[in-house]
């Protein structure tokens, strides 16, 4: 396998994402084969829609009030996750536990990273579409037939540190199903099924960074994979929360 990360110049106003993507591949030297995996940042994804948000303009109303009183945030804050978030768990100081999309994400994934001074950055706006918007551009203008994934990072429970993790997919399948396979002594795997997306998104966010690295793009190549032309959603890359072994652990940690 290999990654090759795509150096992009810093845009702050809303832009062409494909096109920015195919001259930035262009201006870095480099060219896409067909089954690459093309791996862009979520927050790219979304400055692309300007899904930035002034925080001098948002106005917080009583929910959110008493969660900033609750968890010690900035009351505009917890406006911005009631609104984004489909779920909210619980928190702690200074961050709300929400489901985005089938995602457990603090603060519904909003941040205040390589952003302007006074504004938040949001999750990009239905990012399945603009991957098999993206995939289907590739076929089209380039000629290639691409996998796409976007991507974010994410905290997992009881790590240090944070990892990737793949928003959206289009044109590969994002999970393969390893039940009724047997492993290295013969014993049939019932439960496994293996996140070939997220391990993508993981292997990918190395080389992006998260800082000042100007590197929201990564070409991967070399992987066998099953390309695919389905169309998919959270669903096939997510479970319900009463299917996460460790939503329902940690609220039946009380019961013991």
């Amino acid at each position: 396998m290999q990654l090759i990360a795509v150096r992009v110049e810093p845009i702050h106003e809303r832009f062409d994402l494909f096109r920015v993507i195919m001259d930035s591949i262009d201006k870095n030297g480099l060219s896409v084969n067909d089954d690459d995996i093309i791996v862009i940042s979520s927050k790219f994804v979304a400055m692309s829609q300007l899904r930035v948000v002034d925080m001098k303009k948002v106005k917080s109303a009583t929910d959110a009030d008493r969660l900033a009183s609750e968890y010690h945030m900035d009351p505009r804050l917890c406006e911005l996750v009631l609104r984004e978030s489909d779920r909210i768990f619980s928190g702690v100081p200074g961050f709300i536990l929400a489901v985005k999309d089938g995602m457990l994400a603090p603060n519904a994934g909003i941040d205040r990273s390589n952003v302007r001074h006074g504004y938040t950055i949001l999750y990009p706006s239905e990012p399945f579409k603009v991957a098999d918007m993206l995939r289907d551009k590739f076929l089209l203008y380039a000629g290639r037939r691409v996998g796409i994934i976007i991507v974010d990072s994410r905290l997992m429970p009881t790590r240090i540190g944070t990892t990737g993790v793949a928003l959206a997919v289009s044109g590969f399948e994002p999970v393969t199903d390893k039940r009724g396979s047997r492993d290295l002594f013969g014993n049939v795997l019932k439960v496994t099924l293996h996140a070939v997306a997220d391990c993508i998104a993981s292997a990918a966010n190395i080389l992006m960074g998260e800082s000042d690295d100007s590197k929201p793009m990564v070409i991967v190549r070399g992987l066998n994979i099953k390309m695919s032309n389905e169309g998919y959603d959270w669903h096939d890359i997510a479970v319900e929360d009463e299917e996460c072994i460790y939503v329902r652990g940690l609220g039946n940690m009380n019961k013991h």
